[in-house]
């Protein structure tokens, strides 16, 4: 909602578009909605979502952290990758430290992590956030959690201590909004952040194209599933494969989205017989995610996903979800709007996985009560008016 007093807002995000995954998309959707309100704001982002961008934003609206000789050899580099994320905002605050102070605001959407400095120039009104993480393996599958990831988390605390001390960013941030509810406060809480600046919100909304369509229809026996995602391991797409492998002989999963580990899931299907029942396309456009209702359901065992934005879009379709009950899924739905396994163990998974699938593919009243719930769920929650009003209601200074 406008006020007389808006500020000049500026978003800050490394990535803003349709097509580098879940924060890049809300980062350009929520730019998109703050131009459409009239909000005076500028995008700060990296000089790699330009070929995009330009087609999309006014060239006037953005402001680009270029590649520099610098910054690449900080991203060849398995020690200093890290620091590619401190050069971007440290880059960001040079580009922004001559605006009017007393009327500007910046804004840090992504990315997500609690931990990440933002290193903003002093003496600006400060808003960071969504912030979600803190989030660790289920119990029964920390084995797949690598060994510098394990270091990592058992350092957490102590990281959250020492930057909160020494650069206090989060700290000093006038709001700081909160999407991954009380594992996120309580490290916000570890660098140093009053309980009294943080406020809870979701984590992203969904396009109002994509939340007015209809529904998907639920009609007689349909053995047609489908994921999508970037294919990191957290993702956990072999547990699908698996699956399928264990469920109907009709079984079937459409797996959009690509990454490193493409290759292996591809051998993998191959290994258990069913290479003609999961299919890999690649990227499905963002434009086209309406082509999804014509499956049964949307599987997605992710075993450390924040939030889930196609968790969202998929109840928004009306297509029942096949999730764990961990993370970030369990903040977006409930044993209504969603089929929930319990993380225990990758046996356990599986066979649950190819049960709820069976299930579903053979009965459509099932498949349309539940995707009738998570509809109902995304239109009265998910809609990005909604959700953006929730963030930029805290653009007014504080009383």
């Amino acid at each position: 909602m406008l006020t007389q007093n808006q500020p000049k807002v500026v978003l800050i995000a490394p990535n803003a578009g349709t097509k580098m995954g879940g924060e890049a998309i809300k980062a350009y959707q929520y730019f998109r909605w703050l131009l459409d309100q009239g909000i005076d704001a500028v995008l700060v982002t990296h000089g790699r979502n330009r070929q995009e961008l330009e087609l999309r934003l006014p060239a006037e609206r953005v402001l680009w952290v270029e590649e520099t000789p610098l910054q690449a050899f900080l991203w060849h580099s398995r020690i200093l990758r890290p620091l590619v994320s401190v050069y971007f905002h440290r880059t960001a605050a040079r580009l922004t430290k001559d605006l009017d102070r007393a009327t500007t605001l910046l804004h840090y959407i992504c990315p997500i992590s609690p931990v990440t400095l933002r290193f903003p120039p002093k003496g600006y009104r400060v808003v960071m956030g969504p912030l979600n993480g803190n989030l660790v393996y289920p119990p029964a599958f920390r084995y797949r959690a690598g060994r510098k990831q394990r270091v990592q988390e058992s350092l957490y605390g102590l990281t959250q201590r020492f930057f909160g001390a020494l650069f206090g960013d989060k700290r000093r941030a006038e709001t700081v909004l909160v999407s991954g509810g009380e594992r996120t406060r309580a490290a916000l809480r570890l660098a140093g952040v009053a309980e009294a600046r943080m406020v809870d919100v979701l984590d992203a909304g969904v396009s109002t194209a994509l939340i007015g369509l209809d529904p998907a229809r639920h009609d007689g026996r349909n053995p047609h599933f489908v994921a999508l995602g970037r294919f990191d391991a957290y993702k956990a797409y072999d547990l699908t494969i698996k699956a399928v492998a264990a469920a109907d002989d009709d079984i079937c999963v459409t797996i959009f989205g690509d990454g490193y580990m493409r290759a292996s899931l591809e051998e993998l299907a191959t290994s258990l017989g069913v290479a003609e029942r999961v299919s890999f396309p690649g990227w499905l456009a963002h434009e086209q995610l309406s082509e999804l209702r014509r499956y049964r359901g949307f599987v997605f065992p992710t075993l450390a996903e924040a939030n889930g934005i196609v968790i969202q879009e998929a109840m928004a379709l009306g297509l029942p979800v096949l999730t764990l009950r961990w993370g970030g899924p369990v903040l977006l739905a409930d044993d209504n709007s969603a089929l929930f396994i319990e993380p225990d163990g990758e046996d356990a998974v599986v066979a649950e996985l190819a049960k709820a699938m069976n299930l579903l593919a053979a009965d459509p009243v099932l498949a349309t009560r539940i995707g009738a719930a998570a509809n109902a769920r995304a239109q009265a929650a998910f809609t990005w008016d909604s959700v953006a009003e929730s963030w930029s209601a805290h653009y007014s200074p504080k009383q």
